[in-house]
């Protein structure tokens, strides 16, 4: 009765019934955790309704200044110049100078930069950190993006021109004091005698005389930098560039509050072990289903207990510490910006891109299994739990989905617009009715390529096939490749498809041509020779994955033709 300002009547009325089905049918008389799920849902529409009262004015600020060099939402307080204080000073007569390099470290503030107090504190929250929390504080770092793009290339180095590493770092050690940073903690190991160097100092465009001053306050001649680059070459010609792009991935829970609010709770008779329904009287099941609260295809579901809340909140909590930074981490090249149970943010090399997407989110639902100490994906896991040195882990089970926007941008690119766009991504991937995956490549240039996709169509697994298809393009594959050109063919040719309705639901049409032109588009690496069934083998399997993500993935010529650019993209990294 007290809450009927919160619910229709018809809502209160399953709980009474509920309730009244308890009391007159049950061994104990029923007591308020029957009616838990109603005070819950009372708790969060009260906190909806709280959060929509403004009881008081936000104070207004005019903003006039200068804008910060991060957010560029607030005015600047806090700048360093050395050669033009003027054009901060100028509107932010009050803005602090800090270009003196002892009262503030270059490492917080650069030359030419200016932040507002948000962003500031942020810069240099680690100090306080250090001396109020912990020393484990010191020295923290977190790796630049330069640092995720490139960290494939330095594991080639490693393995295949360690001297030339090496000869690198010790002309380096000459020049800066400071170019050392903490490795990415699965290459732990490779740097265990040797000292891994700053990304950014491995890409040829920052060999330059501004940079090293703007950067490290280092003046440098063109012979040391000719000395650099020669170095650096020593080592490229050997494992290859390194790439200039990097991930950034955000997965997030799909349906999260309908799980906490109980409407995605399994039907009655299947909430508890099948000997146990089974011996329950016909008259007491039938009577029990009229009085429960209905799930999202209108059957009688369990209720929302307490213990219900618990399960949800172990399975999130194993997820974050047991799963995620396993695979982002310890298997991968990635790092970890944060996992919140049902959400999770990380840097990814692209080298790694499609598996760190594929493990997070079935390790969500539980379908995965650790074999040899690693992860594995198995969709044929429905159980819900996950073996782990010798433990059973509750996951959120296979009912449960999560949905991932990824950005592949440039390691110059500003951060703050990529975790713009990372979000909403996110919001694409949801868009599309939820446990699915978007995928965005915002080239250097400006031009964005998107393409979405559900995890699953009819039990095929989506990254399965992306995966099959970006080893179709590998000039290097024994047994033949696809040429790139191919991508523009497919859309030269199908570019009436977009037009023309009619004759894109003629799929006959679409496979057959399809077909010819990966023929067309066959290549084999030099001085390699394939059997005539081998090559046959190759192509019908390349055809069978182009085919399934063409027509799986809405039919759409454009998000087609993204895909396939992004998976070159992902193998190549050229513009």
């Amino acid at each position: 009765d007290d809450l009927k300002i919160f619910f229709k009547e018809d809502y209160l009325k399953t709980h009474e019934n509920l309730w009244n089905f308890a009391k007159n049918k049950g061994e104990s008389p029923p007591n308020i955790g029957l009616l838990y799920e109603l005070i819950y849902s009372t708790l969060e529409k009260s906190m909806g309704a709280r959060k929509n009262v403004r009881e008081f004015r936000q104070s207004v600020i005019v903003d006039s200044g200068r804008k910060c060099s991060v957010c560029g939402e607030r005015d600047l307080i806090f700048f360093r110049e050395s050669v033009n204080k003027e054009k901060f000073l100028r509107f932010n007569r009050f803005a602090v100078d800090l270009t003196e390099k002892k009262l503030v470290s270059p490492k917080f503030l650069a030359d030419g930069e200016g932040l507002c107090a948000v962003c500031f504190i942020k810069r240099t929250f680690e100090i306080y950190l250090e001396k109020e929390v912990s020393q484990v504080f010191k020295d923290i770092t977190f790796p630049s993006t330069a640092e995720i793009a490139s960290c494939d290339f330095k594991e080639r180095a490693l393995q295949k021109a360690k001297e030339e590493f090496i000869n690198y770092q010790k002309k380096l050690k000459g020049i800066l004091s400071t170019f050392q940073v903490e490795p990415l903690p699965k290459l732990k190991r490779n740097f265990e005698n040797i000292i891994n160097i700053e990304g950014a100092l491995f890409y040829d465009e920052n060999l330059r005389i501004k940079y090293f001053k703007d950067e490290f306050g280092v003046e440098v001649d063109e012979r040391t930098l000719n000395e650099l680059k020669n170095l650096l070459k020593d080592i490229t010609d050997k494992v290859g560039k390194p790439n200039s792009y990097y991930a950034i991935l955000y997965l997030d829970g799909d349906n999260m509050g309908k799980w906490l609010s109980g409407e995605l709770l399994p039907e009655i008779e299947f909430s508890y072990n099948s000997s146990v329904w089974e011996k329950l009287d016909e008259d007491f099941k039938n009577r029990l289903k009229e009085a429960l609260p209905l799930n999202n295809f209108f059957k009688p579901r369990k209720i929302l207990t307490p213990a219900v809340h618990a399960s949800i909140s172990t399975a999130l909590r194993n997820y974050a510490l047991e799963f995620v930074r396993k695979i982002v981490e310890e298997e991968h090249l990635g790092k970890l910006i944060y996992a919140g149970g049902d959400d999770v943010l990380a840097f990814v090399n692209l080298k790694d891109l499609l598996d760190v997407m594929h493990k997070l989110r079935w390790a969500f639902s539980g379908k995965i299994k650790i074999v040899n100490g690693r992860i594995e994906v198995d969709l044929t896991d429905n159980t819900g739990f996950v073996e782990k040195n010798g433990r059973y882990l509750l996951t959120m089970g296979s009912q449960a989905s999560a949905s991932v926007g990824v950005v592949i941008a440039h390691y110059k690119t500003p951060l703050q617009i990529v975790i713009k766009k990372v979000f909403e991504m996110e919001k694409e991937a949801k868009s599309e009715g939820r446990n699915g995956f978007a995928i965005c490549l915002m080239r250097r240039s400006g031009e964005e390529r998107v393409a979405k996709a559900k995890w699953v169509y009819e039990e095929k697994d989506t990254v399965k096939i992306l995966k099959n298809l970006i080893n179709a393009f590998d000039e290097e594959n024994q047994d033949g490749y696809i040429a790139k050109s191919f991508i523009q063919k497919v859309y030269n040719n199908f570019i009436r498809l977009k037009e023309n309705e009619r004759f894109i639901a003629t799929g006959e049409i679409f496979n057959v041509e399809l077909s010819r032109l990966l023929k067309r588009s066959y290549n084999l690496p030099k001085g390699i020779k394939v059997e005539e069934e081998k090559k046959k083998g190759f192509l019908n399997s390349v055809f069978e994955n182009m085919k399934n993500l063409f027509w799986d993935t809405g039919e759409s010529l454009d998000n087609f033709v993204n895909f396939l650019i992004i998976l070159v993209f992902i193998l190549k990294a050229e513009e």
